[in-house]
């Protein structure tokens, strides 16, 4: 048994094993809502869970026909969607692993060009063989190219964004924050500077939760759809920009793993890049991350 939770503490459950499956999502939705390049999730019984607190802080957006995506309203932290008689677990949202490791990666042929499979486990088109149903397009397009500026949105489509410079580092924090807020493996973030973004569409649906304890970190969402969006770290004077949320394909990758010492129980790190107990040293941080 273990407990899952948002962000800020507001909805929390409990979830017992063992898991009926555990797989890592590379769909165009799952990349938006999360705003990593991959969303992860496990499914356990419905009898296998319960709700601990704060149901009613609970926002359902309704991606497709068949899928619904729930998240905290205070803070965007994507929860627990109960369908099929099963519950559906983002697993980023785990204290624990209950025993369970990713069985697969599934929708590759949606696969962000910023990720690379590194790992052996099994790969699927789509769903595996006998699972699910066809998912439909996204409802937000790539973005036209429109030389060199940088489009992202989030899944619904209320709140779109430009960025006029391009990343020289992209990061992938493992940092439990990130794991809360996104309800995955880790963060794929990278840094741009406060006067290089601007919100196109919808920036009164833009929320932001700030962790009280933190120095820095904050987390921005849509009010509608729960998307992970930029959010502005003014003493840096940076926007963090979730990769998950681009609209135009970008020719990088993630160069390095942060907090690795905070990483998920289940999450192999195979991708053979340097790697950070927590942050890199004072000295390398602008040259790794910035």
């Amino acid at each position: 048994m273990t407990t899952g939770t948002c962000l800020c503490g507001t909805v929390r459950y409990e979830v017992t094993g063992p898991c009926q499956w555990m797989t890592h999502c590379h769909c165009s939705m799952c990349r938006k809502h999360s705003g990593s390049l991959f969303g992860t999730t496990l499914g356990v019984p419905e009898q296998n869970f319960r709700w601990l607190q704060g149901e009613d802080a609970i926002v359902h957006y309704r991606s497709s026909p068949s899928f619904q995506r729930p998240f905290c309203r205070e803070c965007g932290s994507p929860v627990p969607d109960i369908a099929g008689g099963m519950a559906i677990c983002p697993a980023g949202g785990l204290a624990d692993d209950l025993d369970a490791k990713p069985q697969a990666h599934i929708f590759v042929a949606s696969k962000s060009p910023m990720h690379e499979l590194t790992d052996d486990l099994r790969q699927f088109e789509e769903y595996p063989p006998g699972y699910g149903t066809a998912v439909p397009a996204p409802q937000n397009p790539a973005a036209a190219d429109s030389g060199d500026t940088i489009h992202g949105s989030c899944l619904c489509g209320a709140v779109a964004f430009e960025i006029d410079e391009s990343p020289r580092n992209v990061v992938n924090c493992h940092c439990s924050r990130c794991r809360q807020s996104r309800g995955t493996a880790h963060g794929v973030n990278f840094f741009t500077r406060l006067d290089k973004l601007r919100w196109t569409r919808g920036a009164d649906k833009v929320r932001t939760y700030k962790v009280p304890e933190a120095q820095l970190f904050s987390t921005s969402f849509c009010a509608d759809c729960g998307s992970t969006l930029p959010s502005a770290f003014a003493p840096i004077k940076r926007y963090i920009v979730p990769a998950g949320g681009l609209d135009t394909p970008l020719p990088i990758k993630a160069g390095i793993n942060i907090w690795v010492g905070s990483r998920a129980p289940w999450f192999e790190l195979t991708d053979g890049l340097p790697t950070y107990e927590e942050m890199p040293p004072p000295d390398r941080v602008r040259d790794v991350m910035f």
